[in-house]
């Protein structure tokens, strides 16, 4: 799975969210000694600038979307239960009515079933191959002959789309919950790298002016740990 962009900023977003705010009204009036250091600023910067801020407010809240996941991961771990505990009752009918036992295992797949106990992706076609080798050469009749409940069949195919439709459903949401993520992070990143060029040449338009150059400062000096300002003085 293709990774995620990397954030920009050690700000949280809040803290972005909350220089933006604070910067804007200024660079807003300020803009024409910006555009004369430099005609990259425009008012469309301001505008771009604006609507980071509006985007940055909106609701990105991810429980919703948390909720669902983790609801169904607990309805997968319950299916992939039962899927086990269907599979082992297969494996005991099968134990008593093929004397080979190397081979039925074999051809029912049950050598695969240590690994796939715990993970949904691999129990789904095991199951499946179990069902489509119970339906094949009289294989059923010969294991409802060793007292296999009838329903045993049904059941295997049944929890396998259980299983499988609630599988699928999960990794829809983790996806969508992914491209959430991506969106935040790659529009902070847009918002970040706007203020980041605004304070910089900051620095240069009021050199003179430490009003103003607290005013465009993206960090608070006195709120850095070490590490944080060596990261700034290399820069």
């Amino acid at each position: 799975m293709e990774s995620l962009p990397k954030s920009h900023c050690s700000l949280t977003y809040d803290e972005v969210i909350t220089k933006a705010q604070f910067i804007q009204p200024h660079f807003a009036a300020d803009l024409a000694q910006f555009t004369a250091h430099d005609p990259w600023y425009t008012s469309r910067v301001n505008v771009e600038l604006l609507s980071g801020i509006y985007l940055g407010l909106k609701d990105f809240s991810e429980n919703s979307i948390h909720a669902d996941i983790k609801r169904l991961k607990n309805l997968v771990s319950l299916k992939l239960a039962d899927a086990r505990h269907c599979y082992e009752k297969l494996k005991y009918y099968v134990d008593q009515s093929f004397q080979d036992r190397t081979h039925a295992h074999e051809i029912f797949g049950f050598e695969d079933f240590e690994n796939a106990r715990s993970s949904a992706k691999k129990m789904i076609p095991l199951l499946n191959k179990a069902h489509e080798v119970l339906l094949q050469e009289e294989n059923e009749a010969r294991l409802l002959d060793a007292y296999m409940p009838p329903g045993l069949t049904i059941d295997l195919i049944n929890i396998a789309a259980e299983l499988n439709a609630e599988y699928n459903e999960l990794r829809i949401l983790k996806k969508q919950h992914l491209l959430i993520l991506r969106e935040r992070i790659e529009m902070f990143n847009n918002l970040w790298d706007t203020l980041a060029k605004i304070c910089e040449d900051a620095k240069i338009i009021f050199a003179n002016d430490s009003a103003r150059l607290a005013i465009y400062s993206l960090y608070d000096i006195e709120d850095l740990d070490t590490e944080q300002l060596e990261e700034l003085e290399h820069k």
